[in-house]
């Protein structure tokens, strides 16, 4: 008589309908990618700033300007490797860039499942793979797509020391750590809370000897980072302005949105496959060790999913900043992983479960969720293509809010002067420092009304470029900050600038018009400004 599989053992039908549903998932999730490369066009801001900062002059350059930047000197190097290979500083040479970066991370979660148990990652491709803003934020030119992908690699390089340890997998390990710590600040605790499950492991099996080596290579990250101590330091004094405090409540609905793609019940998946890894990990840690043959990496990944989610929100509180839902991609991807090894290390019998939620997945992934992969960065390379046909070398054009003139620099070529609320002395990066200064002092759009007031005295144009509010309320006289209500808090300064010229440009101008109107289809809607003239001036 034939001997029947054991309960819950992969026939090798369904083993290699594993492999296959994992290759679709992964399949699809690169056609999202490359619709995003097809219609993601321009450069938005935080992306030109990035850019712009990694091809300064030198290298000396690049570093010393670090501040004025969210992360570490790895993607900027990689930016400006990019480019010195004749690979391009256009905006189709540098999505190319963003389109490996993002295939890279589909990549690190291949590599991490065969490292971690020699398995395909059918859940990972599937939550974090499939997820519209994983994809947005993975290939736009910023660090988290590439520190997404070290994050995850860190995880299965740690994993591989903690089981197997060697010289070679030691020197592995510490390189996959510093480059991740390199690539973005807070994957430094996801560093230490893969050593930390490593050392708890080791702690279990009681091989103290092989906790050595882990505590090797979370030195060796942690000293990478000194050199930033410094930088870090001198970048507080203008960060002030954006530090409005973390609210844990406004986290938890930015995380929903980055999660609940395609659908907001995903978030819900997201949260019931949290608890049930971790039920899981407490009940090998506790009771049953002898009943799941890979018990190691249940409890491996469950301390590290734990431990890193908890450092993450430590470090979103410890910045005190706002946070939007590509914040949340480098703690997507990393959870994604651990899901995935302890789930199908747990219960060998999920396999089908899991193939029937990533076909669901693919299916209303494409049914719903296609337009906001097709969704331009910016409509500013619009906006200044079009003004520098059209502008007189006599206008006026102001750029609001003031941090979009750093796209705007990047493509406009226009002969007609502008400048931003309040303007600044330099618009390549995005100077929070010399914000900060203009908002101590009395009045720093003064000189914008006086050269509105001039060109429009002499029959020219003033282009108002992007979202000024208007209302006809009188507004009342503010002083310098932070000897306000809000303190220093940027935004509330950059409203009341935007209504006191729309206010002025109503009494002072006979006629106006829409030039462009904010982008009917799908835009980032932090860059989807309109365009209004006015002309003639009335006394």
């Amino acid at each position: 008589m034939a001997r029947l599989p054991h309960f819950g053992q992969a026939t090798p039908v369904l083993r290699y309908s594993n492999w296959i549903i994992s290759a679709l998932v992964t399949l699809s999730a690169t056609l999202l990618h490359a619709l995003f490369f097809l219609n993601a066009g321009g450069l938005w801001r935080d992306e030109v700033d990035l850019v712009h900062l990694s091809l300064l002059p030198s290298v000396s350059e690049v570093w010393q300007n670090l501040p004025h930047d969210s992360c570490p000197i790895l993607m900027h190097l990689a930016v400006r490797v990019w480019s010195a290979a004749g690979l391009g500083n256009t905006d189709l040479g540098l999505r190319v860039l963003g389109l490996f970066v993002g295939l890279f991370l589909l990549l690190a979660f291949w590599l991490a499942s065969w490292t971690m148990r020699n398995g395909t990652p059918l859940l990972a491709v599937t939550l974090a793979g499939l997820n519209v803003t994983m994809v947005r934020a993975g290939d736009s030119l910023r660090a988290y797509g590439l520190g997404s992908a070290l994050a995850v690699l860190t995880l299965a390089v740690i994993w591989h020391l903690t089981r197997r340890p060697s010289p070679a997998a030691f020197c592995c390990a510490v390189a996959v750590a510093v480059l991740s710590v390199q690539s973005l600040y807070q994957n430094a605790f996801f560093v230490f809370a893969a050593c930390c499950g490593g050392f708890v492991l080791c702690a279990v099996e009681r091989r103290w000897r092989d906790t050595l080596p882990l505590f090797g290579v979370g030195a060796a990250a942690a000293m990478s980072l000194l050199p930033y101590i410094p930088l870090i330091v001198r970048m507080q004094d203008w960060y002030i302005i954006m530090k409005v405090g973390f609210r844990f409540s406004h986290g938890w609905e930015q995380l929903a949105v980055a999660t609940g793609s395609p659908l907001t019940v995903f978030t819900w998946v997201w949260v019931a496959l949290w608890i049930g890894a971790l039920a899981a990990a407490i009940y090998v840690l506790f009771w049953r060790r002898d009943r799941f043959p890979d018990r190691s990496l249940i409890l491996f990944a469950g301390t590290s999913l734990v431990l890193g989610t908890t450092g993450y929100a430590f470090f979103l509180k410890l910045t005190k900043y706002p946070t939007q839902p590509w914040n949340y991609a480098p703690l997507m991807a990393f959870s994604a992983v651990c899901l995935d090894a302890i789930f199908f290390a747990a219960w060998r019998r999920a396999r089908p479960a899991a193939m029937i939620f990533a076909a669901l997945t693919i299916s209303t992934t494409f049914l719903f969720e296609l337009p906001a992969v097709e969704c331009r960065q910016t409509n500013v390379d619009l906006v200044a293509a079009r003004l520098s046909a059209e502008v007189a070398p006599n206008d006026y054009v102001i750029v609001h809010p003031w941090y979009c003139g750093v796209t705007f620099k990047r493509y406009y070529k226009g002969a007609a002067p502008w400048t931003t609320l309040p303007p600044l002395e330099d618009y390549a990066l995005e100077r929070y420092d010399l914000l900060k200064a203009k908002i101590q002092t009395k009045d720093p759009i003064a000189p914008v009304i006086d050269r509105i007031t001039s060109t429009l005295q002499s029959g020219n144009r003033v282009w108002l470029v992007g979202n000024m509010q208007f209302t006809e309320e009188p507004l009342p006289e503010i002083l310098p900050a932070p000897n306000n209500p809000w303190g220093w808090f940027d935004e509330r300064y950059s409203f009341y600038w935007g209504v006191q010229v729309t206010q002025f440009v109503s009494a002072h101008s006979r006629r106006g018009a829409v030039v462009m109107a904010p982008s009917a289809n799908c835009v980032n809607p932090f860059e989807n400004l309109p365009v209004v003239a006015v002309a003639e001036w009335k006394p």
